[in-house]
């Protein structure tokens, strides 16, 4: 009698092992064996950047959907059944679904770096990220959602259910500001890395008849070069001449310089700062950031929209 409970004892031990087994594989096929003598759930090199087996390139190989982590690690990934936190390492807000997870870094969410974790400007993912993003000497900062459809969450439609290249709408107000005739309407285009028809490249134009300084013209219109800058060109893409125009051009000699709209009277470079107050200084260089490529006109202290 005491031999058959015995048995009864095993057999129910087995059956119990053998459905905790079963449920463990159900969340994970290829679960290992024990390296230790505890039982590992995840692969070796799991929490190793520099493994092949890294949980950040399983999860992007996968779409980037990291909610199976929740399964175990808990709705907010700060435990769960598994008792262990991914908060400990992903410490930023939203945890492991924080933007700069995938993409962006320190002080912004914008790469680099980007989903391969490229850092260098030649990287089509990188680019003119930080030049837009952060600022520079020539216009304020750019909002992703100028160039974006920004997502409410991870797993928001437009966001992490289609395949690379990310879209790039540019329905944002600095790429379409319309002017005299022109509504812009940008595109970028993934197989020379270019975008085009945008108000802050120069796609603009301002008429002369509606001016209330006619004495600037030099034709019934004044445009912009409506350039076409490479994503990964660098800073070269963004000279003054490729938005406003160079005259002469080519230049005679780099002291000759005047970078003005098309049909604007000739004037050098130091001199905008004459009747753009606050605009350029007195060495041709933009004074004041936030009055330049703003969609708005800026003339002897006054502002007027295109």
């Amino acid at each position: 009698m005491k031999t058959l409970l015995h048995c009864l004892q095993l057999l129910t031990g087995l059956a119990v092992a053998a459905a905790f087994f079963a449920g463990c594989a159900e969340l994970k096929d290829d679960v290992p064996a024990p390296t230790g003598s505890g039982i590992s759930v995840h692969t070796e090199g799991w929490t190793d950047a520099a493994s092949a087996r890294f949980h950040g390139k399983s999860i992007s190989a996968d779409g980037w959907d990291m909610r199976s982590c929740r399964t175990c690690h808990g709705p907010d990934y700060a435990g769960g059944t598994a008792q262990v936190s991914c908060e400990t390492c992903h410490s930023d807000a939203g945890g492991p679904e924080n933007c700069a997870t995938c993409h962006g870094g320190p002080g912004s969410n914008a790469p680099p770096s980007d989903l391969g974790g490229n850092t260098a400007s030649g990287a089509p993912g990188v680019g003119a990220h930080a030049k837009h993003v952060l600022g520079g000497s020539l216009a304020p900062k750019v909002w992703c959602y100028e160039c974006h459809t920004v997502p409410t969450s991870v797993y928001a439609a437009g966001h992490v259910d289609s395949d690379l290249p990310a879209e790039v709408p540019m329905n944002g107000p600095m790429a379409r500001t319309a002017s005299d005739g022109i509504d812009p309407v940008p595109a970028h285009d993934f197989g020379t890395l270019t975008c085009a028809n945008t108000y802050c490249h120069g796609n603009w134009r301002t008429r002369k008849a509606d001016s209330p300084n006619q004495f600037a013209y030099m034709d019934s219109v004044m445009t912009g070069a409506n350039a076409s800058p490479i994503w990964t060109g660098g800073s070269g893409e963004a000279k003054c001449g490729t938005c406003h125009h160079t005259i002469p051009d080519p230049p005679a000699a780099p002291d000759s310089l005047m970078y003005i709209p098309q049909g604007h009277i000739p004037q050098p470079n130091i001199s905008c700062g004459n009747c753009h107050l606050g605009v350029v200084d007195d060495e041709g260089k933009i004074a004041d950031r936030t009055l330049h490529i703003n969609g708005k006109i800026n003339v002897f202290g006054l502002e007027r929209r295109f």
